[in-house]
């Protein structure tokens, strides 16, 4: 969350402070991008899988406003330190990357599923 926050393309694409939540938050200003989902799986070699899942929502500007945004949050996850206290990130990379009209047919929808292998820090 604080990485996503703090990069420049986020801020640009998402305003400053960038709206990225991992709650439910009420009636956010568009764009916005929502962490949806967060997976972790032990590997069995003492590896953790992390699948991170982050939503993309924006009204104004169209197909090509939403697909902006979610570049904006695929790129900080690409050039993103993910590492974290006690583990060290071995693999970061983007596995999907989608966007759509919403049900609503008012909004534009983008999805980023982000994959992390880490390991315990020696």
């Amino acid at each position: 969350m604080a990485g996503l926050k703090r990069d420049a393309g986020v801020m640009a694409a998402f305003g400053d402070p960038a709206r990225v939540y991992d709650d439910e938050t009420r009636a956010p200003a568009f764009p916005y991008a929502r962490i949806e989902r967060h997976e972790s799986v032990p590997t069995g070699t003492g590896d953790i899988e992390h699948k991170i899942s982050i939503a993309v929502t924006s009204r104004e500007g169209g197909l090509l406003d939403a697909k902006d945004a979610l570049s904006a949050i695929r790129a900080a996850a690409e050039g993103m330190a993910w590492d974290v206290a006690g583990h060290h990130v071995v693999m970061a990379h983007v596995i999907y990357a989608d966007t759509m009209r919403a049900s609503d047919a008012e909004s534009y929808r983008g999805l980023v599923r982000i994959r992390i292998i880490s390991e315990e820090a020696a």
